[in-house]
């Protein structure tokens, strides 16, 4: 089972994307709900990463993350950052105040059957913590046609 991508975002990205625009992009879809519940999102993925996977399979779940991470948030910062290491990219999502982390972790760990079909994995650290971080990482290969 996989996410729909959502219409507004599917011709806005083509191969080779920054992953930056995207999640500005992203986490503009989620201005409501951040300040219905206070929540900064600062954007620190560094420009030069690019989406070169598959994004109709990546972006649905991205777009997941932030949206849980933030819908979970109060009165908060969260951080968004990324990591390249050769063809694998981590996306860290980072929320500085968690207020419940085990919410968090349950509403993200359900999407990890989608996580698991592009060939990512889903982590969760300091769920009982004050800073909870999301770490999404997934391999950012060009589909072979």
């Amino acid at each position: 089972m996989s996410y729909p991508l959502n219409p507004a975002t599917a011709g806005i990205f083509s191969i080779g994307t920054s992953l930056n625009l995207l999640v500005n992009h992203l986490v503009s879809n989620s201005q409501g709900e951040a300040f219905r519940n206070k929540v900064t999102v600062v954007n620190e993925v560094p420009h030069d990463i690019q989406m070169m996977a598959d994004k109709a399979a990546l972006i649905p779940i991205i777009e997941e993350l932030l949206t849980t991470v933030v819908a979970n948030g109060r009165n908060s910062r969260i951080h968004i950052s990324a990591e390249r290491y050769g063809d694998v990219v981590i996306l860290n999502i980072q929320d500085r105040n968690s207020y419940n982390g085990y919410a968090m972790s349950f509403s993200v760990m359900s999407i990890e059957p989608q996580v698991n079909e592009v060939g990512g994995s889903l982590k969760i650290d300091g769920k009982q913590s004050r800073v909870a971080t999301v770490s999404f990482s997934f391999p950012n290969l060009v589909a072979a046609c």
